[in-house]
Order: structure tokens, then sequence, then C-alpha cells
């Protein structure tokens, strides 16, 4: 950890542990926030902060329906940026980031859609990999927009063909899946083909935070298992287990140290093995996972300045990978001011703007609650997606599904 920060960085930095010291009872925080011994800022004499409580504290309902109002948000405001570099966005919007415009029935796109497809199959019970492809395999064949090369790949080996959506060879309309079709596994596998590991298992995972918020055990298990269908690297499983773990501490009112991220995440994976152990993970987060939650710990307040450059350039030849995507996740979770500020900077710093902006609107969401999305944006969300479930009715029956186990 860097120790040069002015006295305001440091109150930006420490933001996030008051917020939760003072949810939690301890008296005078400003005076319990000390550094212990491994460097991390913590509460009391030289001692780690307390973990949260996981069984004892409800999960917050304003923040469980900020997490599904912020995927559509995040996403529909970066929907109409996506793979534009920061000076074009800086010279578009010289007042910055302010408004959704998407239009009116505009279909959801994948970032929103496939954690809708998420949320229902979490509703169901343990997910399991192959009624995982079916359902992506039925979204891309009647939606599909905004798919990703990498799930495409995938789905084009699961289904032995183009899914509908993107097919363009009209003698294929009447072929049915699986006719020539590789299993789920083998598919996901032969696409990856050794080093692609996009976020787009990342952007739709988040619902998976709040179903299983009391069990953060499960909860790694069912976030490696979302990943599997489409995106094989390990990496990809891994940045779904440390955003969802980040954000249902979050839910419950408390906060993961980087340290004790990583530290829970691979207790979670150890705990699922032998099953993990088929897909290739081991009990080990990868060493460029480490480092990126611990990039995003240790990085200074983002600001127009420092967000979008450096470690955190958002609009560079790797704007799609998935280690990038969860270092700007969780260092919003843990130094952003407010939703609307958090959320516009990221989308002022170009690249990937529809699923950084998915990814961060449910870690804002999850950490300000719904409330905290401004008016403006939460009724565009509903104009744009009249006739749809509302992002609010998915949150309150992972909530209810939450609650009995």
């Amino acid at each position: 950890m860097r120790h040069d920060r002015s006295q305001l960085s440091t109150f930006h930095m420490l933001k996030p542990y008051l917020d939760w010291a003072i949810r939690a009872g301890v008296e005078e925080p400003w005076e319990e926030a000390t550094m212990n011994r491994s460097g991390k800022w913590g509460f009391g004499s030289g001692t780690p902060t307390p973990k949260p409580k996981w069984r004892e504290n409800p999960i917050d309902v304003q923040c469980a329906r900020g997490l599904m109002e912020g995927i559509a948000v995040g996403n529909l405001l970066g929907i109409t940026l996506e793979g534009q570099p920061r000076q074009q966005i800086a010279r578009t919007h010289p007042e910055g980031v302010r408004e959704i415009h998407a239009s009116p029935g505009y279909a959801d796109d994948d970032d929103l859609a496939q954690s809708i497809v998420i949320a229902e199959a979490a509703l169901e019970g343990p997910l399991d990999v192959e009624a995982l492809a079916e359902r992506f395999w039925d979204w891309g064949d009647g939606n599909g927009l905004g798919m990703g090369g990498l799930t495409c790949d995938v789905l084009n080996l699961y289904g032995g063909r183009r899914p509908q959506r993107l097919r363009r060879q009209p003698w294929a309309q009447n072929i049915p899946r699986g006719a020539g079709g590789l299993p789920i596994v083998e598919a996901s596998k032969l696409a990856w083909g050794g080093d692609r590991a996009g976020n787009g298992a990342l952007m739709r995972c988040a619902p998976l935070a709040l179903r299983w918020a009391h069990e953060p055990m499960r909860l790694v298990r069912e976030s490696v298992i979302s990943a599997v269908p489409s995106h094989w690297d390990a990496r990809c499983g891994w940045s779904c287990v440390l955003a969802n773990l980040a954000l249902a501490a979050t839910l419950r009112g408390g906060i993961l140290l980087a340290d004790e991220l990583i530290e829970l995440g691979e207790e979670g994976v150890a705990r699922a093995l032998p099953e993990l152990e088929q897909y290739g993970y081991q009990a080990k987060a990868p060493d460029s996972v480490v480092q990126a939650v611990q990039a995003a710990w240790n990085a200074n307040p983002r600001s127009h300045r420092s967000l979008g450059t450096g470690d955190f350039r958002l609009d560079g030849g790797d704007m799609g990978f998935t280690l990038l995507t969860l270092k700007v996740a969780l260092n919003s979770l843990w130094t952003a001011r407010d939703f609307e500020s958090g959320l516009s900077e990221v989308m002022e710093a170009g690249g990937d703007t529809d699923t950084n902006g998915a990814v961060v609107g449910a870690v804002l969401g999850a950490r300000f609650g719904l409330a905290g999305i401004p008016n403006p944006w939460r009724a565009r969300v509903l104009e744009i997606r009249a006739g749809r479930r509302p992002m609010a009715a998915h949150a309150d029956a992972l909530l209810e599904a939450a609650g009995t186990g």
C-alpha cells in the first residue's frame, strides 16, 4: 500500500470502512481506523478488520434492488459508447456522460440479458453447466444482441450451427441444435484456445451474489459454474468468484479487504474441489488474479486524471479482458464517492463501456442502494424496457430465494 496519499485520498480509501463501522456500531470509527500489521487499513490497534457476519446480517433490500437496477443502468448508459476511446467521448460529451441515449424498446443487450438468464437459473437451485448452456443457446437463438466473439464461438460449436440471431446462411434455418454439436464442456474448452479470457462471464454473474449472499462457500462454486459454459479460462471464473464475494459482503453490510477477498475465494474453491478440478481450477488463485485485486486496492481513488490511464486504461487493446474489468469493479466498490460520479467516470474512460458499465453498475448499486441511482436514469431504464419484467422484481425474487436457502 502506498503511504504518500493526501489526507483527502486517505479519507476516500477509508470511506467504505467508515460506512461499515457506523452500520456495525463501532464507536468513534475515525479513532479506530488503523493500518494493520500487513499494511492494510482496518479497525483496532493493529488487528485485522472483522470479516462480515454472513449469516447474522440481513441483506439490505434497497442494496439488492440497487444491484439489479445498476446492471441495467450501467449497461444502457454505456451501450452507445462501446468501443470508443476516451478522447472521442470527451469531445462528444464535454459535460461528461450523464444521459442514457438508447431508444425505447431497445432489446436487452447481452450483459443485461445474460444477467437475467443467470438470475432465473439461480432461482431453480444449484447451477448446472449443461442446463446453463441450454439457456444461453435459447437466448442466442431468440435474442443474441451484442453477443461477444468467444460466446458466439462456443455456441456455434455447441449447437452445430450459429445461433439464429447471428446466422447468415438461409439454408441453416431448419437445422436443430445438437445436430453435429459438441458437448458444452468440449465446446467451451475448444473455443478458449488456451488464452481467451474475456469479461463475458463477469458481466453476468452479479445476481448470484444476491441469491447466495448468506452462503459464501456456496457462492464460490456457483460463480465458477456460471463461467464454465462460455468462458473456460480460470481467470474468468476467478473474476466471478471475487466480484461476487465482494458484492455479497456489501449486501450484508460488510466489506472485505483485498487479502481477505483472495483468502475467502481460495477457501471456497478448495472446498468445491474435486468438482471444479474437471474445469481446470486449483485452490490457489492464479498470480495474475491476485495481482489484479492488489492493483485495485492499491490504486489511488479514481479521478478524471487517473481512471483510464496506466494500469486502469480501459480503451486499450485489452479493453475486454476479464481482469481489467475486475480491477475497475473492485476499485469502484472501494473508492467511489457516489453512484453517479463513479459510473460516469468509468463511461468517460471509454473502451468496453457497456460491459464495464453493467459490472460497475452492479457493485455501485449494491453499495449505494436503489435510492443512490439518479432518478432520471432509473426512469429512462423503465421507459426503454417497458413491457419487460422490472429489474427490482428480479431482485425481489432472488431475495426470497436467498431467504429460503
